[in-house]
């Protein structure tokens, strides 16, 4: 049992909370996740079973993309609906403020200098930032990044009634009348959307949090191939057994095929033994060579062991200005 499991992610659950689940779920200790999603948000979480805890790296990096609702005149610590109200703002509803709203918020692309959110694991003096926040410390300086944020979709915008909203810490607040919106888009490694939001509302001197957030694309994945995790569930009747991989159906990614964008290449016999050892044969080197000297780029490679089923067997990474070199090895 070795491969991803995509985890459509219900509003509440940690992602800790998922993989105890589906650790029970498949009967399996050797579950982890790349990429983590808070309580609030919704939506695709790649859990990685057996052997694909060792591709962590490789899907950690990808592309992200989200769904995400903004609610303007309110500016929270965290920058989402959870955190503490610091600021809020009356909002003039003109008949053309959701047009200024809709090009403030497309306006935001490409890659911009943010400072990350407190709430985030980003360290400051070998310290996590959301440690620092639960304690209610600043640091004197909260660091800057370029974050990059692209093919960002208009969704609309709707009146957001007066509601009231209970903080991690207990303490509830009345927000007044306002103006939510929501847009899909992309972003890099690195790059926050709650950032994102309360920068949309600095631009419009209002002041911006998140009350949404769903994860739609984790690369090279999207959630229409995601099952939840109760769906999943359903599969086993009460007092069975774990379930099978195959019947979570489009969910369920076997090893071999859980980096699609590497390269693909074959090997058997002789150059699948010395692979196993930790050495790339002169056949294998020689057909690399090949494929570079036809065109094709450096890109990763997966190396697959034809006599057995085309298992996943090792992944070459040629490092800038090197040739292929074996970065992992699969037993």
């Amino acid at each position: 049992m070795n491969g991803v499991l995509l985890v459509d992610k219900d509003i509440g659950l940690t992602s800790h909370d998922v993989v105890a689940k589906a650790r029970r779920l498949l009967g399996i200790k050797s579950i982890g996740h790349a990429g983590t999603l808070d309580p609030m948000a919704s939506g695709l979480l790649l859990l990685l079973v057996g052997e694909a805890t060792k591709v962590s790296d490789y899907l950690l990096t990808g592309d992200k993309g989200y769904e995400v609702t903004v609610r303007l005149g309110v500016r929270t610590d965290s920058m989402d609906i959870t955190g503490k109200v610091l600021e809020q703002k009356s909002l003039d509803l003109t008949p053309d403020f959701e047009e200024k709203v809709r090009e403030a918020a497309l306006s935001v692309s490409g890659t911009v200098e943010l400072a990350v959110p407190m709430h985030s694991a980003v360290k400051v003096n070998g310290k996590k930032l959301y440690e620092s926040a639960h304690k209610g410390e600043v640091p004197d300086e909260i660091p800057i990044r370029p974050m990059s944020f692209y093919d960002l979709e208009w969704l609309g915008a709707r009146k957001a009634e007066t509601c009231d909203v209970t903080d991690v810490g207990g303490q509830t607040v009345s927000l007044s009348e306002g103006l939510e919106f929501t847009v899909r888009l992309r972003c890099s490694k690195g790059s926050f959307i709650r950032a994102w939001g309360n920068h949309v509302g600095q631009l419009l001197g209002l002041g911006g949090t998140l009350t949404r957030l769903r994860r739609v694309m984790s690369a090279p994945f999207e959630i229409g191939q995601a099952k939840r995790i109760a769906d999943l569930s359903s599969f086993r009747p009460e007092g069975s057994g774990p379930i099978a991989p195959e019947q979570a159906g489009s969910a369920w990614i076997p090893l071999a095929e859980s980096l699609p964008h590497f390269g693909r290449i074959e090997v058997a016999g002789h150059d699948a033994k010395l692979l196993k050892n930790g050495q790339i044969s002169n056949a294998l080197q020689g057909e690399l060579l090949r494929r570079v000297q036809l065109g094709e780029p450096l890109k990763p490679m997966r190396v697959l062991h034809r006599e057995e089923g085309s298992r996943l067997l090792a992944l070459l990474v040629a490092e800038p200005g090197e040739f292929y070199k074996i970065r992992r090895v699969f037993t």
